[in-house]
């Protein structure tokens, strides 16, 4: 048996271990190298599906990547967002830590923020009220730059459950775990060559994953923790949502000023990318929401903002030729409303 496929094997045996002891697992995953064929490349289609296959089976999963939205979003989120939604993002080496909220149809900015990958999945587990050690990251683990470690050795420190090492810069020796009891896997070093590496190794352990999560016994205690886990996070923003149906219609050639009380914004415009929306409350944005654009025509996008208190918004846009052009619209605009104020149910007006 080679080193990857014992790697497999292992992978498999400490998942249904997990499960057994009540830990379904959260996979974090890195991004250039690991989900990506190559630094800068958008993910591929293949990639996609496996993504799909490991999210329709009831795995929770995110990016955990020292790129920001902008960069995510073009690379990674314009392709999964027409088929499922990524659970979780921690971004920009833990500054944008975000969940997927099914109501809202949107990714909302978490009140957390960390300063490196590792602390981003620690900060994430106190948050979700789950042990670390039911977190499992996939990353290459690059070497250290000038005057700095390597971005993904940070989780290095902490008490994750299982981290699978599929990058080619450093041998297993280098790659060194603090706690005894996280399992580290690592590709096979040959003389001309390393097994179980890149973005291909990467696609394995997910389709790996996906195997387990479909057992008999295993496939329904997966199903409704990732069920109750996103409720929980739902109640606990305690964000309230507006009815899709009936909304007034936002585009750039008509841009509503002045919203009802509870009425939803659909936005149509006429590109791919995301609505990045929020509470403004004196110049500062308290919630920060981004909407993925859906394609309904081959000219027309659409996103519906179902926050009642959503008052600001602007766009990020994506480049149809997938050049990894992406830019702000560079102005916001604002909408007016009359809101129920949630302590005293008075009417107030932003």
């Amino acid at each position: 048996m080679s080193t990857f496929e014992n790697n497999l094997s292992q992978l498999k045996t400490r998942i249904r271990a997990m499960i057994a002891a009540g830990q379904v697992p959260i996979v974090f995953l890195d991004l250039d190298e690991t989900l990506n064929r190559y630094f800068g490349a958008s993910i591929e289609e293949h990639v996609v599906n496996s993504l799909q296959y490991l999210s329709e089976a009831g795995g929770l999963f995110g990016l955990n990547t020292g790129a920001d939205i902008f960069w995510a979003g073009e690379r990674v989120l314009q392709e999964t967002d027409p088929h499922f939604p990524f659970p979780f993002l921690l971004l920009a080496t833990g500054r944008q830590i975000y969940a997927w909220v099914g109501s809202l149809m949107a990714y909302v900015l978490l009140p957390i923020q960390a300063d490196n990958k590792g602390q981003a999945m620690r900060k994430l587990a106190e948050y979700l009220h789950l042990p670390l050690e039911q977190f499992l990251f996939i990353g290459d683990f690059p070497g250290a730059g000038d005057a700095q470690e390597g971005i993904d050795d940070p989780v290095l420190r902490e008490q994750v459950g299982i981290i699978v090492n599929v990058g080619v810069y450093r041998r297993p020796e280098e790659i060194s775990p603090l706690f005894q009891e996280t399992l580290v896997l690592h590709p096979e070093h040959l003389e001309e060559r390393v097994l179980g590496a890149g973005y291909e190794a990467t696609m394995q352990y997910l389709a790996c994953l996906t195997e387990v999560f479909k057992y008999k016994g295993i496939a329904e205690k997966v199903q409704t923790f990732r069920s109750e886990l996103m409720s929980a996070i739902e109640r606990k923003l305690n964000i309230g949502v507006l009815p899709s149906r009936g909304p007034q219609i936002w585009t750039f050639e008509k841009p509503i000023q002045e919203v009802g009380s509870w009425q939803s914004v659909l936005v149509r415009v006429k590109g791919p990318g995301m609505v990045h929306a929020g509470v403004n409350h004196n110049g500062e944005w308290m919630r920060i929401y981004d909407v993925p654009l859906k394609e309904v025509s081959p000219v027309l996008w659409e996103a519906s903002v179902l926050d009642p208190e959503v008052n600001a918004l602007t766009f990020i846009w994506y480049d149809p030729s997938r050049s990894g052009n992406v830019h702000w619209e560079g102005k916001n605009y604002y909408l007016q409303r009359r809101l129920v104020d949630r302590k005293d149910n008075s009417i107030a007006e932003i």
